[in-house]
């Protein structure tokens, strides 16, 4: 019976060897840098964008809301126009004018006459129509507070003479004492009183 021979250490260490570098040589290699410097590499880039964009338009947002902005009002030149309007003078005040003089109705040759009996007619209408008319509409009352209140009861504009001069009323306590109703009186051509040129009616 033949004897097997025994492979030895060193023929076993021989053979792996070669089958690993057999496999070795066999298997190619992949080139470039490992995956784990890619993701690195990738996740920095990513990181400079965000922080790059964050400065443009994070940083106006920030101060958008620490401080809001204010609208400064815009200095613009007046126009001629407003110019003008500023720089006139106020205007003075007005002076009270005075009454225009008294005008008869009636001038020249028998006018006297002519004012004198419009001043009859218009003092007889006041005491004997308006008079008595202003009462019925005025019930309680005895007195209107001024003659051109009884305008209204009667075909006149004022309440004055033919000689442009306003009528006297005599009303009330105006009266002697215990008298009642209404007078109207006239001065007359001579605008004096107690005259024989006066023109009065009398309720």
């Amino acid at each position: 019976m033949d004897r097997a021979v025994a492979p030895t250490y060193d023929s076993v260490m021989r053979s792996g060897s070669t089958t690993s570098q057999a496999g070795t040589s066999s298997t190619p290699q992949r080139g470039g840098p490992p995956r784990t410097v890619l993701v690195a590499a990738v996740i920095v880039g990513l990181v400079v964008v965000a922080g790059f964009v964050h400065l443009v338009h994070g940083g106006d947002a920030g101060h958008d809301d620490a401080e809001p902005r204010r609208e400064v009002p815009s200095q613009r030149a007046p126009s001629p126009t407003e110019h003008h309007r500023a720089a006139r003078p106020a205007l003075p005040q007005g002076q009270p004018t005075e009454p225009a003089p008294a005008q008869p109705r009636a001038v020249g040759i028998g006018a006297a006459e002519v004012n004198r009996k419009l001043t009859q007619i218009k003092v007889q209408n006041y005491v004997h129509e308006a008079y008595p008319a202003w009462l019925r509409a005025h019930p309680g009352k005895e007195c209107p507070k001024q003659l051109i209140e009884l305008n209204e009861y009667m075909e006149d504009r004022d309440a004055n003479d033919a000689w442009g001069r306003p009528l006297k009323m005599f009303c009330g306590e105006d009266l002697a004492v215990g008298a009642k109703g209404i007078e109207v009186l006239s001065l007359g051509r001579d605008a004096e009183e107690g005259t024989e040129d006066d023109i009065k009616a009398r309720e």
